[in-house]
């Protein structure tokens, strides 16, 4: 009998995890149960990511998918500015490095990422429409909430994102709200219709900090914009304010922009001209949080180690754990039976807890930073210690820690932002 294997969720960890171990050429039964009815069912597929060398993109290349995925890949989508809420530049990235360099982070939507593994993986192992319900932790056997049951199988992994089912088998935690939330929206026919806000944004990502709030705008694949404004207010804000003034978009925009009236008019236009607005609160799950491993459990991704999205990091790491545990189930099935993937298993999430929790730690240093008073500049410093680990470096020991980069950037940023709002209230008096 193959080795069975069930995966909850068919998003882009569980599609990873199964073409991976479709590929592996290894005696074993994979069933994928998603409780979307579709692929297209769900009408909010998700921004555009970026995918880094040692994670999301070394796991396409594991999967074989490399030569379709640079179909796709945009890597003049690394294009990104960072700015304060007077729509003052401190940072500008604009070069496009050449396809397979080690630094390069080429863009892609989600959505086309989902379809791609989507359409590698048979579509004989895919079960649609089956929410699961409840697992039988004592027999393993899985409930769906359309009353159907499936199992046992010898291992199910939960790639159910941020309310995992199959991580209430394995821990008591749960996400809780990560203190910003906020809404996003969508900018069609952009360049056509709006050339300013397209040249605002350009080719990548322009990120705003200040007030403890964040204006955001990304190019998509297609050529549009999404754009998002983020605030710390408390959770129920969004959903509230879009069941209070949802029925009239152009009131709900008046009520979104109350919390930015002093920020730069040409910002404020991406949400005058938005459409489409989804509420959003983020959640996290705690730093360096573990489980007690549990034979014929485990889970990647956002069900593992969920963040909010100040890193970039979730899909790579949710494609790095998929690589992993792949190939952790590969060798221990080409390495003598069934009996050998347990081990595997737990071997896999020992070395999954350190690595996730670096990212962790690194995406709440970028929130921490963001959403600070001097948001852009604060975040401007914390990009020195990120550029730094990324390059083996410490700046607290040896002679780095004597060097003032830190404090560097501050001054640096501060004398462009200061000078932008010099420039701010130039325009504001004239126009008066």
């Amino acid at each position: 009998m193959p080795f069975s294997i069930a995966i909850i969720g068919a998003g882009p960890s569980g599609l990873t995890l199964a073409r991976l171990l479709q590929v592996a050429n290894i005696d074993v039964s994979i069933t994928i149960f998603e409780r979307d009815a579709s692929p297209k069912s769900r009408f909010y597929q998700g921004g555009t990511l970026d995918l880094h060398n040692g994670t999301g993109l070394a796991a396409l290349k594991k999967a074989g998918l490399w030569e379709q995925a640079l179909k796709y890949l945009r890597y003049e989508g690394e294009e990104l500015s960072v700015a304060d809420k007077n729509a003052t530049v401190l940072f500008h990235q604009d070069e496009m490095p050449e396809v397979g360099v080690d630094y390069a982070r080429p863009e892609i939507d989600r959505e086309v990422l989902k379809d791609l593994l989507l359409h590698s993986v048979k579509p004989e192992l895919l079960r649609w429409d089956k929410t699961l319900q409840s697992i039988d932790d004592r027999t393993g056997l899985l409930t769906f909430r359309d009353g159907s049951t499936a199992g046992p199988f010898d291992l199910v992994v939960g790639c159910d994102g941020a309310w995992s089912k199959v991580r209430t088998v394995l821990t008591g935690l749960r996400p809780r709200f990560s203190g910003v939330c906020g809404f996003e929206c969508h900018i069609d026919e952009v360049n056509e219709r709006f050339p300013d806000v397209s040249k605002m944004v350009g080719r990548g990502s322009y990120f705003a900090y200040s007030d403890r709030k964040s204006m955001t705008a990304q190019r998509m694949g297609d050529g549009s914009v999404k754009a998002a404004v983020w605030v710390m207010k408390e959770e129920s804000y969004p959903a509230d304010t879009m069941a209070a003034y949802g029925g009239d978009e152009g009131v709900l925009k008046s009520k979104i922009l109350e919390d930015f009236q002093d920020w730069a008019p040409e910002m404020r236009k991406w949400i005058e001209v938005g459409a489409r607005f989804r509420p959003w609160p983020l959640y996290e799950l705690p730093i360096g949080q573990f489980w007690g491993h549990r034979k014929g459990f485990s889970l990647v991704g956002d069900a593992a180690s969920l963040m909010t999205p100040f890193a970039g990091e979730g899909v790579n790491k949710a494609m790095k754990d998929a690589l992993e545990v792949a190939e952790a189930i590969e060798s221990a099935l080409k390495g003598g039976g069934n009996g050998d993937v347990d081990e595997a298993v737990r071997k896999y999430e020992q070395e999954m807890f350190p690595r996730a929790t670096k990212y962790q730690k690194r995406t709440m240093q970028n929130k921490q930073a963001m959403f600070r008073e001097n948001g852009a500049v604060d975040f401007m410093v914390t990009m020195v210690d990120v550029v730094a680990q990324e390059l083996g470096y410490d700046l607290n020991r040896g002679w780095l820690a004597w060097v003032p980069l830190r404090t560097a950037m501050w001054c640096w940023a501060r004398f462009w932002q200061v000078l932008g709002q010099g420039r701010t209230m130039a325009r504001r008096i004239l126009w008066r």
